[in-house]
């Protein structure tokens, strides 16, 4: 069974605890129906019958792989923190799905705003989320790829990079797992 959200639309300014959103809910490419979250921390919503939620709900408890929370009290930087505490394994609802399914979105949109933007590049040094960026607005009357192709030469000769990539030379598929660190 493949769940997927498709119409997507993210409402950033309305989202407080949880992504604000709504989209269309398909199973094996047929519409389900909507799902809409209201951002303030609460379940989503469904416009479909509560049986059909509680069937997809199994299917992916049972299908979908368990994910790692952390069996303990205090957050990372607390005093009593024990980094080889244990964790439970926890099944992937469809409610954790949908969540899933609405991040994975957010950041294509994010990386593609950034490739439009400027030249994107990331290194062994770089942790999640960070990057190095020369924007295009910088460079005004110049090609986008000659701009590329001199940010790439310029990072390949630098020692201030270790082992460099220059993620708009890459396939959108493959620039994205190693932007949300997929890959690692």
């Amino acid at each position: 069974m493949n769940i997927t959200l498709k119409n997507i639309k993210h409402y950033e300014t309305m989202s407080e605890e949880t992504y604000c959103f709504e989209g269309n809910l398909y199973v094996d490419n047929k519409k389900i129906g909507r799902v809409s979250n209201r951002g303030t921390g609460g379940c989503h919503d469904y416009d479909f019958s509560w049986k059909k939620e509680q069937e997809l709900d199994q299917w992916c408890k049972d299908n979908l792989p368990k994910w790692k929370m952390f069996e303990q009290p205090y957050l990372e930087g607390h005093p009593k923190f024990n980094p080889n505490g244990k964790y439970k394994l926890m099944d992937t609802s469809l409610e954790f799905h949908i969540s899933q399914l609405v991040g994975q979105f957010l950041e294509k949109k994010n990386l593609k705003s950034l490739l439009n933007k400027g030249v994107i590049a990331i290194d062994d040094d770089c942790n999640n989320e960070q990057f190095y960026q020369w924007k295009f607005a910088k460079y005004k009357g110049t090609e986008k790829q000659k701009i590329i192709d001199q940010v790439k030469k310029h990072i390949e000769k630098s020692d201030q990079y270790k082992n460099p990539i220059v993620l708009n030379l890459l396939a959108f598929d493959k620039a994205l797992q190693i932007f949300t660190g997929e890959n690692k």
